[in-house]
């Protein structure tokens, strides 16, 4: 028996994909946009055979438009309002993996706020159709929302349920089936399918076989079989390929693609499509997103294929362009710096001054915010544009990080204020903040005016409870700042300083409480200690008398070797590099921190080795070392290697050049006093071209899988790369994204490697992580690549992802027992990338305020103004957008439920769950120390807390 024909409703949506800056600047796509928005208005204006246009579900593309045409806002503003201009969820369209995940929700937030801004509704479909792979949570987040859906391109996909195979995709046939083959991903895909995040949230998937691209129909007007092919032909051979991916009735075809016009042909030319198609039973509608996904709901019970967690399938036809993880890292630096700013100081820090009764800069924040999260697109984080776009993101990066620098620091004087000084007696009362939510013993740091001529030899420093705390002082030097001898400082200027000169006091800082503070007393001693006989930090090794003897601190230096309570660090004189004992586990670990540097014939998009490659090892080099700094609170040794590399790529880029440039590599390793981690900064100045240079870290022990820090979440990956992928169009790499960290672990032990903005990793069978340091490329895309078939963009050299002059990457080692969760090395992490945030009491410049704040001695030397105790960790502390109340969010990082307690300094006197767009979910009971709740593994929590907001 014939199965009866099906009747096929394909959507298309008419759109044009806006890269804000990308193979251009900002500006020279903004005059293109205006006058395609100014097209599209017009077409809608001519009549209603134009119903809808998706303008690319970034509401940025409103901002950048009306800002130079006012005049049409009414016009615009009109058609959304009417159902035919559809705009959001967005504010932009962000890579997903290089940025943090309270970014990916203000980024929503953005959205959120343009539209009540012009009023206008958003779309409600999580429209992503051209980032480069996709994170786990994203489910989670759009959920959190509202939006129950997400279209995706890159990254998904396979052959279509019950389908063929089809050949390699390399071919130029369109509509040839692409092979599946990472086991983690389904084999086979509908192009509706339910995508669930690590927490079991799901929202209904929407895969574009045929990619989110589709030039407009062409017509010849006087070649009609040419014109027949291109537009009835093309619909037939479209919607039949359209048609073997879905599980419904319904399918969804894209119209248009980057920087497309509008095309008013299109109501015609659909009208002759469907008459010529009208016996396939096929009929062809203009429609948008937001009405295929409510056509699929009418049917979803057929929808059965499931795919959980990240969207980053390889070898599946869409590239997913890896390289960009490490391509111009100076940018991801940046961008770490800048959200850890926002994320852990500057909206905490404001929130809780404003639990003071002082004011909340709500729209300074979001000014912040906005500026920030304009360098989120994928052609701008992922460092994939001409270079003349990357050189304006770093003025976007300044900008909000000075933002969100002040706001932290005018937050924490109004905090600093506040507490009671007796204790000091009349010394400078330093106040160091913990903004992570368990307490903490780690480095401090405060900068203090030079003309106080602060030393560990004529001041001391206690804690409130009058025990002694040593610290080291380093002369800084401020950009953006003066020192003057203030009278108000109580100091005479006993010798002159530039004024940019300021004394930068080092310092540990013990039992900091989570979401707290503790306070200090720096002094000036009645009688100067003379250091002649007696080191301030114990040495290794015999000595002569009293040298290192009754040191402060558990800290020890000698001979290459660092020591504390927890760790030794000794360096190999052969080769520079690390071996590491854990003195808690007995654990050893040897050959960390070797480089190894190779060629790169690649671009921005992909790493590609040349086929005349040769590696470099620091193992055959014999270094230098030499102290930077030491002291009782940290002792710093610098590892110097002098190399000698090419200096890029021969005529035909197979070959390294046989010519030479030297690179001298330093790495400074740091031990702090009391603090189990081994922080490293790796800095150089880059002569050389077309290379990739990384650092090894072995475990010493086999290894299946890596763990790795994503947004929200951790994610394991295999350290072998799936098979048969002769032929794909772009392999799978062993690169892979992270945050702040990623792992490896053979149950037993396991080591650790943090980092700051270093996104891109690696791991091996035999246990060794390896962290990308630099990755220098000359070219946005290229064609001639051993690792991509053909470009991802156009032939545009970019002599500035060479990455010339000074780099600088930070790593830090954290060795411990079993596997990441059960060391909580997630917590260890963010340690190193949060630290701790110190202000004096005493303005040491002109007061931000141009005024000195009154002290109250209102709050005891220390406290701890939230308590959320538990295994998670808190993402976001901020006063809720649209009422007096304090956001609280966190998240479970681990696979198991987690009880978790959020308690105030002030009376809390009501709470509830709320989504993350912060609308009423569920009340929660308030008893005497706060509110009590379990968190799924990998959930999401955010709390609306109604505190007393008392001065």
């Amino acid at each position: 028996m014939t199965p009866a024909r099906r009747s096929l409703r394909v959507h298309m949506y008419h759109h044009t994909h806006w890269d804000r800056e990308w193979w251009s600047t900002r500006e020279r796509f903004r005059f293109r946009l205006v006058h395609t928005v100014d097209a599209i208005l017009d077409a809608l204006d001519a009549g209603p055979d134009l119903s809808c246009f998706v303008l690319d579900g970034q509401t940025l593309v409103m901002r950048d438009y009306l800002q130079v045409r006012p005049g049409r806002q009414a016009a615009l503003v009109n058609h959304v309002r009417s159902g035919r201009l559809f705009v959001g969820p967005w504010h932009i369209l962000p890579d997903e993996f290089l940025v943090s995940g309270e970014a990916t929700v203000r980024n929503l937030w953005l959205g959120e706020r343009t539209a009540r801004q012009y009023g206008v509704p958003l779309s409600r479909v999580g429209y992503l159709p051209d980032q480069f792979g996709h994170i786990a949570q994203m489910p989670q987040i759009l959920s959190g929302f509202g939006i129950t859906s997400a279209v995706v391109w890159r990254g998904f996909g396979g052959p279509p349920v019950g389908g063929p195979a089809g050949g390699a995709e390399v071919g130029l046939d369109t509509y040839l089936y692409p092979r599946a083959r990472d086991p983690r991903f389904p084999a086979e895909m509908h192009s509706e399918f339910w995508w669930e995040a690590p927490d079991g949230t799901r929202v209904l998937g929407v895969f574009l076989p045929l990619e989110y691209y589709r030039g407009h129909y062409k017509v010849r007007p006087g070649d009609p079989a040419f014109t027949s092919d291109q537009t009835v032909g093309r619909a037939r051979r479209t919607s039949a390929y359209l048609g073997s991916y879905a599980a419904t009735d319904a399918l969804l075809e894209p119209m248009g693609g980057d920087h497309l016009p509008v095309d008013p042909r299109l109501p015609g030319l659909l009208r002759d499509i469907n008459g010529a198609l009208a016996g396939d039973g096929v009929e062809y509608r203009l429609s948008s997103l937001d009405a295929f996904v409510e056509d699929v709901r009418t049917q979803q019970e057929r929808v059965q294929v499931v795919w959980q967690g990240e969207g980053r399938a390889f070898g599946r036809k869409a590239h997913l362009l890896p390289g960009v993880l490490s391509a111009r890292l100076h940018l991801k630096q940046r961008n770490a710096r800048v959200q850890t700013a926002l994320e852990r100081y500057a909206e905490p820090l404001q929130a809780l001054h404003w639990l003071l009764g002082e004011p909340y800069e709500a729209t300074y924040l979001w000014t912040a915010w906005e500026r920030l999260i304009e360098n989120h697109p994928h052609d701008s984080i992922c460092g994939c544009s001409i270079d003349q776009v990357h050189r304006e993101m770093i003025t976007r990066f300044d900008e909000a990080q000075q933002m969100a620098d002040l706001l932290a620091e005018d937050a924490h004087a109004s905090i600093a204020a506040r507490v009671d000084a007796q204790f000091a007696q009349g010394g400078e009362v330093i106040t160091v903040f913990n903004p992570l939510n368990w307490a903490r013993t780690d480095e401090a740091r405060v900068l203090l005016n030079s003309f106080l001529e602060v030393t560990p030899e004529g001041w001391t420093l206690l804690d409130h409870l009058g025990q002694p705390c040593p610290f080291q002082v380093v002369t800084v030097r401020s950009d953006v700042e003066k020192a003057e001898p203030f009278a108000w400082l109580g100091s005479e200027a006993q010798r002159p300083h530039d004024a940019n000169e300021f004394t930068e006091v080092r310092f540990i800082a013990r039992d900091v409480p989570g979401l707290g503070y503790r306070s200090y007393a720096l002094r000036r001693r009645e009688t100067p200690l003379a250091h002649g006989r007696v080191r301030p930090y114990a040495v290794l090794g015999n000595v002569a008398l009293d040298k290192g003897d009754g040191a402060p601190s558990d800290l020890a230096a000698g001979p290459g070797t660092l020591d504390n309570a927890w760790l030794r660090v000794p360096v190999d004189p052969r080769d520079g590099s690390l071996e590491l004992l854990d003195k808690s586990t007995g654990f050893t670990y040897s050959g960390l921190n070797a480089f190894d540097d190779g060629g790169d014939n690649g671009d921005t998009y992909n790493y590609a080795w040349p086929l005349g490659d040769q590696l470099f090892h620091t193992s055959g080099v014999t270094p230098r070392l030499s102290w930077v700094e030491v002291g009782p609170a940290r002792a710093t040794l610098r590892v110097t290697w002098p190399l000698s590399l090419p200096e890029g790529l021969t005529g035909d880029r197979q070959s390294r050049s046989p010519r030479h440039v030297p690179l001298l590599l330093h790495s400074d390793v740091t031990l702090l006093a009391g603090v189990k981690r081994v922080d490293i900064r790796t800095h150089f100045d880059n002569a050389a071209r077309d290379h990739r240079l990384r650092a090894h870290f072995p475990l010493g022990r086999t290894v299946t899988c890596s763990s790795a820090e994503t947004q929200y979440g951790v994610v394991d990956r295999p350290v072998t790369l799936p098979g048969d992928q002769r032929g794909s169009s772009e392999p799978a790499v062993h690169e892979h994204p992270q945050m702040t960290f990623a792992s490896v672990s053979d149950g037993e032990r396991g080591l650790t490697v943090l980092n700051r903005g270093l996104p891109e990793f690696s791991a091996t069978p035999g246990g060794t992580l390896v962290l990308t340091v630099l990755r220098a490329v000359g070219w946005l895309s290229r064609e001639d690549l051993l690792t991509r078939a053909g470009g991802a963009g156009p032939t545009t050299a970019t002599p500035e992802a060479q990455m010339p002059g000074p780099v600088c990457a930070e790593y830090s080692l954290f060795p411990h027992a079993g596997t990441w969760t059960q060391a909580d090395a997630w917590q260890a992490a963010h340690d190193f990338n949060a630290p701790l945030h110190a202000a004096a009491q005493t303005s040491q410049i002109v007061p931000l305020r141009n005024r000195h704040r009154e002290r109250t001695g209102t709050l005891p030397p220390a406290g701890q103004f939230v308590n959320l105790s538990g295994r998670v960790l808190l993402t976001a502390l901020k006063r809720a957008e649209d009422r007096p109340e304090l956001i609280v969010r966190f998240v479970n990082p681990t696979p198991e439920p987690q009880a978790v307690t959020v308690g105030t300094l002030r009376p809390l006197t009501a709470a509830q769950r709320v989504n993350l767009r912060e609308e009423p979910a569920q009340a929660l009971a308030v008893t005497g120390d706060g509110v009590h709740l379990t968190a799924r593994p990998w959930e999401i929590v955010t709390l609306a807390l109604t505190v007393e907001v008392t001065p």
